[in-house]
């Protein structure tokens, strides 16, 4: 089962520049001290790593999709500094992909000029110098665990997954994502548009509570089908679902 993608707006921890290099994490020893973990403790450890770093999450998914085939890590750098997301991240393309290597979702693949893995066997008893010649590039490829992570958290799923969980408020998320799939938005555009809907409405231990728009925003964005580039726009994951919709409904 997917782990819910909440929001955490903690911060703890992030410097100015928004590139932090956390210390070594948990996750990091639990790896050295249970190395036979099983294929779902592995996923599980996975689950954990990307679901707790809510500002990186949707760029450390991509990175997991983006290496379903084995990427140069000069490549996987440039692909992540042109997404949206990675304007908000607080680690550096590399240091994400590491992270991702020590939750077991990508493999760390080491190449000589020659273009041949550099094994283990190949480094013992190599200096650190010597170690640095052996090496000429570094590239990261998905493993099975990554990969079956970004079957899960398809954004396809995570909003099947939304509209499951909120049937009440699916034609409000479908009317949301037409009026962006027009044309960006700004919030406040989006909030003259949800404002004052029944919606917004709900009660809690009889007491009536008037949600923002942003609730709705919110939600969409954490399943992968808006991003904001200045204004919010559909992702290509978000107006392929829309059009899911619009061709269901229209049968």
């Amino acid at each position: 089962m997917m782990q819910a993608w909440a929001a955490d707006d903690s911060g703890a921890g992030q410097q100015e520049n928004g590139l932090t290099d956390p210390a070594k994490t948990d996750i990091e020893s639990k790896q050295e001290h249970e190395p036979d973990l099983s294929f779902d403790e592995k996923l599980s450890t996975l689950e954990e790593s990307v679901t707790r770093h809510p500002l990186n999450r949707e760029i450390l998914y991509k990175i997991l999709a983006h290496c379903t085939e084995e990427r140069l890590l000069s490549d996987l750098e440039r692909y992540v500094a042109s997404c949206p997301e990675f304007r908000g991240a607080t680690q550096n393309p590399h240091h994400m992909a590491l992270t991702l290597k020590d939750a077991y979702g990508l493999e760390l693949i080491e190449r000589d000029q020659e273009g041949c893995e550099i094994t283990p066997e190949r480094k013992l008893g190599l200096n650190e110098d010597e170690l640095d010649d052996l090496v000429d590039t570094q590239s990261f490829r998905s493993t099975e665990v990554g990969s079956r992570f970004v079957e899960l958290h398809h954004p396809q799923a995570r909003l099947i997954e939304l509209l499951d969980l909120a049937p009440e408020r699916a034609s409000t998320y479908r009317e949301l994502l037409e009026f962006i799939l027009e044309t960006p938005r700004s919030y406040p555009q989006i909030e003259t548009l949800l404002q004052g809907k029944p919606v917004l409405e709900a009660f809690i231990d009889g007491e009536r509570i008037v949600m923002q728009p942003s609730v709705f925003v919110d939600e969409l964005e954490r399943s992968g089908a808006l991003v904001w580039d200045g204004t919010w726009n559909l992702t290509k994951e978000g107006t392929e679902f829309l059009r899911d919709l619009q061709e269901k409904q229209s049968v």
